[in-house]
């Protein structure tokens, strides 16, 4: 999974056009790979994601739509429901919301993939929620999809009771695991439990888990530098192979 983190400089246009790119060369390349897209950087602009869904078809590529603040849930399903079919689409549910779960009844009857993750941004009408608690009740909505659901966290415990519903209820799952951050622990939850990975690869201007701005944003980011810089501890990417040469 691929998405670019625009600078505030670019346009939209350009923003459309380093997806474009992206479909393109996974193609080329014969990548199983997806593209995910912020629309908050291509402006809401319905052209501009309606030629993102034509590549997706073109190069036979799923396109999935991240989650940005929950002021934007409305225009973001507006463009979902304009494109059919949906069945190369997936979508975003922070379990923070508590409209998600609403939100993964649409998503099942629209035929849309999922990702669930626990959320960046509060609803400021309910902002004590426990995102972990709201991540299983959007996996427990999920229970009869026929779709993939995916779960997007590095929290363990709560990967694995939502894996252990989806997968008890036979729904198509993954795992979504983001580039830069401690891999070892979901990694083998994920091959015990014989559910697929997938790694999300953010690149542009704010692709660096590592960068200051994100260390400023998130403490626990700032100690995994720690831990790997000063500590010794091990990188990602060991993890991944050593996990790879375990199977």
């Amino acid at each position: 999974m691929v998405g670019y983190s625009a600078s505030p400089d670019d346009s939209p246009r350009a923003v459309a056009d380093a997806h474009l790119a992206a479909f393109e060369r996974l193609a080329a390349e014969g990548l199983d790979g997806e593209v995910s897209v912020k629309l908050s950087a291509l402006g809401f602009d319905a052209a501009l994601f309606a030629e993102l869904d034509g590549a997706a078809a073109r190069w036979g590529r799923p396109l999935h739509v991240d989650a940005l603040g929950p002021e934007t849930v409305d225009d973001t399903w507006e463009l979902l429901a304009r494109t059919q079919p949906p069945d190369r689409l997936g979508t975003t549910l922070p379990g923070r919301w508590p409209r998600s779960v609403d939100d993964a009844r649409r998503a099942t009857g629209a035929g849309l993939r999922v990702r669930i993750v626990k959320g960046q941004w509060p609803d400021a009408t309910e902002p004590d929620v426990d995102p972990a608690e709201g991540v299983l009740r959007v996996v427990d909505r999920l229970r009869d999809s026929t779709r993939r659901v995916a779960v997007a966290t590095h929290d363990v415990s709560l990967l694995g009771e939502a894996l252990s519903r989806l997968t008890a209820a036979r729904v198509p799952c993954a795992v979504e695991l983001f580039l830069g951050l401690p891999f070892a622990g979901p990694l083998r939850l994920a091959r015990d439990l014989g559910v697929p990975v997938r790694v999300y690869i953010a690149y542009g201007t704010g692709g660096a888990p590592y960068s200051t701005a994100a260390l400023a944003r998130n403490p626990a980011a700032a100690w995994w530098l720690l831990q790997d810089v000063l500590l010794g501890k091990e990188k990602t990417w060991r993890s991944i192979g050593r996990a790879r040469l375990s199977r």
